[in-house]
């Protein structure tokens, strides 16, 4: 409202532009990244990888015939992006890999098996996996309701297992093999 965002975050301004034309969506990407902020627990972590988790939608957003968007490899180039902007905004360096590691992941999804989950665990990194889980969770309240329950019950299975392999003391990274 203050038009800060244009000196301190221009790459915001054009996500309040951005419409999203899919069922997946109901808001531009600027109002479903301030509804997922407000999803989230109060976290400097996790609120910077919800105002920067869809930073690079207006740059990948393509439409196809049918008049539906499609934002591929918005969470790689986002990573990229959200690097960046944090290093200009001088955020310290454990800051800025954690956020940059939750932005890229920020829309890995799994079917809830233990392989699959131990995989996404050391993709993710053991520490950052229930920060994961939070961050799938308020992106995706911030949806539209089009199959909103069934991302909503995957992401709760997807927990159940992980807190199973936690139980269970399961390997999930070679620097935890029993050699």
């Amino acid at each position: 409202e203050l038009g800060i965002t244009k000196v301190i975050l221009p790459e915001y301004d054009k996500m309040m532009e951005t419409k999203q034309e899919n069922p997946h969506h109901k808001y531009s990407v600027g109002e479903h990244t301030l509804k997922s902020i407000e999803a989230v627990g109060a976290d400097k972590v996790l609120r910077l990888t919800m105002l920067f988790h869809d930073i690079a939608k207006p740059l990948m957003k393509t439409v196809d015939e049918n008049g539906v968007a499609h934002f591929k490899m918005h969470d790689v180039k986002g990573a990229e992006m959200t690097k960046q902007i944090l290093r200009r905004l001088k955020f310290d360096n454990d800051t800025i890999n954690k956020v940059v590691k939750l932005v890229q992941y920020h829309d890995y999804r799994m079917p809830a098996e233990a392989k699959n989950v131990r995989r996404a665990m050391n993709k993710i990194g053991e520490d950052l996996f229930p920060y994961y889980l939070e961050v799938r969770k308020a992106d995706t309240l911030a949806q539209s309701e089009y199959m909103q329950k069934e991302k909503l019950q995957n992401i709760e299975d997807v927990k159940v297992c992980y807190e199973e392999i936690l139980k269970r003391q399961e390997c999930v990274s070679l620097k935890n093999l029993a050699i």
